[in-house]
């Protein structure tokens, strides 16, 4: 039988964790996978990812590519692999007039975004896939009990982008003071505002914000006029989490937390929320600080492209759906200050952190636990 290709369908319009992961596992897919590979988009690449452009194709700028596209879902020479589309309307229509039988929705984190108006399109893609990939547990869940998506079709795979024998540089930093660091998206669900708050008070310690989004206007406007905090912009993830003492991550939602990974792997202690995939990473008091979500949601003004609180996340002790909350802001500082007090427990909470990451979170492994499901068709 003639090997397949798979047809990689996700946007690089944006910076985020699907496009951070992907890229190093393309490039493994190129050197080690017995399929070929194409990538697929609807967006314009941004220039954060120019290195992937020369295996892109923007269908959205051409009707052959467009029917090309259209081809691979009619053929059965293909598997096609959809990433963060489950909602995806136009995605619905396609599928209904060119069914396939070789369908993989990857579910990263926007169904956490869902609204009622989303919850039959869910349904339907789902039943007309052939599997549905879960970057956690969390994530499973969440299709399960909201969307009623049937758990049979889901496999959870976590998320990997570095590989086992990375080693890192941490000869460099940005300052010989305390550095507390923030890199992700400057958006509603990552919380970044309580960073601001504990900034504020902690004005001994330098705090740093890697990264850019709809909210960063009004964030630098609530640091205004406090020299210890420090906007940096696109930051690479690992030169960057390198140079902290402790990386913090205050989520309101997170399927996972592809943040706390490459600090693992840069063994530096991490502060998160204890909601969602978080805890499928860090064990608290193991391998690093879960600070439970209770205080009602306090961030204001939101922009109306900014990504909206979401309805629902997953509670990790009792696997149930609760609204959104945020950490509290005086328990957040605690922990800096006991991180900051003990060098000790900074090397300890970050080489456990090593070790999980290492054994569990490999470009290695998630390149095998994906080909086990191109392997079922």
């Amino acid at each position: 039988m003639k090997l397949k290709t798979i047809i990689h369908q996700l946007t690089f319009a944006a910076v985020g964790g699907i496009q951070t992961s992907f890229i190093p596992l393309y490039k493994m897919f190129i050197k080690k996978s017995r399929y070929k590979h194409r990538i697929y988009g609807t967006h314009k690449i941004d220039d954060f990812y120019k290195e992937i452009q020369i295996y892109y194709i923007n269908f959205s700028k051409s009707i052959i590519s467009m029917f090309e596209f259209i081809y691979f879902l009619y053929s059965k020479k293909y598997i096609i692999h959809f990433y963060n589309n489950l909602a995806s309307r136009r995605i619905f229509f396609l599928l209904s007039f060119f069914p396939s039988s070789n369908i993989i929705f990857h579910e990263r984190g926007a169904s956490w975004n869902a609204k009622k108006k989303d919850l039959k399109i869910i349904k339907k893609n789902a039943k007309m896939s052939n599997a549905i990939i879960a970057n956690s547990n969390a994530s499973k869940l969440l299709l399960k009990q909201r969307f009623d998506v049937d758990e049979k079709k889901i496999k959870v795979i976590h998320n990997g982008f570095i590989s086992k024998d990375f080693v890192y540089d941490s000869s460099d930093r940005f300052s010989k003071k305390f550095s507390v660091g923030y890199i992700g998206r400057l958006d509603t669900p990552k919380g970044v505002h309580l960073i601001i708050e504990s900034a504020k008070i902690l004005s001994k310690y330098n705090f740093y914000i890697a990264g850019d989004g709809v909210l960063e206007k009004n964030l630098k406007k609530m640091a205004n006029g406090f020299n210890n905090i420090k906007f940096l912009g696109r930051q690479n993830s690992i030169n960057f989490i390198s140079k902290m003492d402790v990386i913090v991550v205050p989520s309101i939602r997170e399927p996972l937390g592809n943040v706390i990974i490459e600090a693992g792997f840069c063994k530096k202690p991490v502060i998160a929320s204890n909601i969602d995939g978080i805890p499928e990473i860090i064990n608290d008091g193991v391998n690093g600080i879960l600070l439970k979500p209770k205080n009602k949601i306090t961030i204001k003004n939101l922009p109306n492209n900014a990504v909206p609180i979401p309805d629902f996340v997953v509670d990790p002790n009792t696997k149930e759906l609760v609204g959104a909350k945020e950490i509290n802001k005086n328990e957040l500082i605690e922990s800096i200050n006991k991180l900051e007090e003990s060098k000790k427990l900074r090397n300890k909470l970050g080489n456990q952190l090593y070790n999980t990451v290492k054994l569990n979170f490999t470009i290695e492994r998630y390149f095998d636990q994906i080909h086990k499901i191109y392997n079922t068709f």
